[in-house]
């Protein structure tokens, strides 16, 4: 058995490294949203005022700009849909299904838990870079953003948060 200590956020940056890898390396998107899903929610709950976390932020702007149905709710309706069916069972069958754009959903919470680092400490993940110059190539309706995140990525007061050790003590 290995054990090794880690930190709140450091889960969050290793469940994050890995919704990258997957999302890039296997065009694993379920499992990505997943653990995408959990380090945002963790990294955002960890900022000094929730309120700049990013899910924060859009269940504010979202109704501002979009007209939300009676009875809808952004937060579970909209921005945490797929992640909580994926999560919950909440008396499901099997057969129930959901119909996801799985690589889009991916793609925002990777985008969300990313904001929240960036919040928390202003570091990224190991990873990021890879994310990033993905989203610069096949994300063109994200060009703002992707280049907001690049320069960051390149300035050099950005910090990595590399994985933590597991070897044997």
């Amino acid at each position: 058995m290995v054990e090794y200590q880690i930190s709140k956020i450091d889960g969050a940056v290793e469940q994050l490294d890995w919704a990258i890898r997957l999302f890039l390396d296997h065009q694993a998107y379920v499992p990505s949203i997943t653990l995408a899903g959990a380090s945002e929610e963790l990294l955002g709950k960890s900022l000094s005022d929730p309120e700049r976390s990013s899910f924060a932020i859009l269940k504010k702007e979202l109704p501002l700009k979009y007209t939300v149905p009676d009875g809808k709710s952004v937060s579970q309706d909209y921005l945490n849909k797929a992640r909580n069916f994926l999560k919950h069972c909440d008396k499901l069958t099997d057969q129930e299904t959901i119909s996801l754009d799985c690589e889009e959903e991916a793609t925002q919470y990777i985008l969300r838990a990313l904001a929240n680092l960036v919040a928390y400490d202003r570091s990224i993940p190991s990873e990021a870079p890879r994310f990033i110059a993905w989203l610069s190539q096949h994300r063109s309706d994200l060009a703002e953003m992707t280049r907001a995140m690049a320069e960051f990525v390149y300035s050099s007061g950005r910090t990595v948060k590399q994985q933590p050790d597991q070897s044997l003590s």
